[in-house]
């Protein structure tokens, strides 16, 4: 079970950064907002993330989140 935590926990990750590489291509304060200010990320990602795969990319960010912590409980 650590290991499908590990792997869902890295997936969640690798979205999170995707995420952030989009705020600061968008502006280097929103940037460091989601880097810094808890829950930004959460605002930007529903209102101003723009990728023709934002569906897929928050799915597996909230659930690699959700199940990471599933995993790790079992």
């Amino acid at each position: 079970m650590g290991f499908l935590s590990a792997i869902c926990g890295l997936a969640g990750l690798v979205c999170s950064i995707l995420i952030l590489i989009d705020a600061f291509g968008n502006d280097v304060t929103k940037g460091l907002l989601c880097m810094c200010v808890p829950f930004y990320i959460f605002y930007y990602a529903f209102a101003e993330f723009e990728n023709p795969h934002k569906p897929v990319i928050l799915g597996i960010w909230f659930g690699g989140g959700v199940f990471m912590n599933v995993f790790a409980l079992l």
